[in-house]
């Protein structure tokens, strides 16, 4: 039996219409103070519309349509299973710098981290997850777009889970932390949460009493053109992650083979 998840179900964390509206909307503005690159891309973004959606990973319409259906397809699954994990994780050699942006290659990326989860111990366990990026700034100056992962893993949040993922992804030296961990208690949430539509700026600095802080902000505009032009060069899901989950046409069903029990 398919089970479906209503539009009073869907969590609070999804967007409606009209905020994906808003942001697209500033979105475009910003680009239009960009160079000829970003000004055609605030002009793709301005005609897409119901009909003749541009499937852009940068359109914030798009995206929110994206990730309603996320939550309705990977809900179902989710909750078929008793116990779920959620793992944010910054692994090794995920970092870009400013101008190496443009030769990053989001699809080889979401490709190699598929190939690790298969080849590690996690790999007979259903995983639903995303990419998600931020630019990271260290005392006021540019350290780059950092690429880090946020996982739904089938099981318990025990040591055995745990350790298999730090032994999949190495830790990135300068993640403050690069591991968080926690039991999944609302799976929309958590699902949602996994294929994030903001991208933030962490602003990382030490305080007064020589304690390491990290600061979330908006991105500011050089930073966000940048950003939305490289997003721009893929379709809208290419930062998903999913394992023995797959898509069939306008459905997520799970793939062939044992599952755990």
């Amino acid at each position: 039996m398919i089970v479906r998840v209503t539009t009073r179900s869907l969590p609070a964390e999804l967007e409606t219409y009209a905020e994906a509206r808003e942001r697209r909307a500033h979105d475009i503005e910003v680009l239009r103070r960009g160079d000829r690159h970003q000004r055609q891309l605030a002009e793709e973004l301005s005609r897409c519309r119901k009909g003749h959606r541009c499937q852009n990973e940068g359109c914030k319409i798009c995206l929110a349509l994206f990730r309603r259906w996320l939550v309705r397809e990977a809900t179902p699954i989710l909750a078929s299973r008793p116990h779920w994990t959620s793992a944010s994780v910054v692994t090794a050699g995920l970092l870009a710098l400013d101008d190496e942006l443009d030769d990053f290659d989001l699809n080889k990326l979401v490709k190699r981290l598929r190939k690790r989860l298969e080849r590690s111990s996690l790999a007979d366990r259903t995983i639903v997850g995303g990419v998600d990026v931020s630019h990271n700034v260290q005392e006021n100056c540019a350290v780059g777009y950092q690429f880090h992962l946020y996982l739904l893993i089938e099981g318990e949040d025990n040591l055995s889970l745990r350790e298999a993922v730090k032994a999949a992804f190495p830790p990135d030296d300068t993640a403050a932390e690069p591991y968080r961990f926690k039991c999944v208690n609302h799976i929309p949430g958590a699902v949602s949460y996994s294929y994030k539509s903001i991208f933030v700026r962490r602003s990382c600095f030490i305080d007064g009493s020589g304690i390491a802080r990290t600061k979330k902000q908006p991105l500011k505009g050089a930073e966000l053109r940048a950003l939305l032009t490289f997003l721009a060069r893929y379709k809208v899901g290419a930062r998903l992650i999913l394992q023995r989950v797959r898509r069939n046409g306008n459905y997520l069903v799970r793939s062939s083979g044992a599952i755990r029990p």
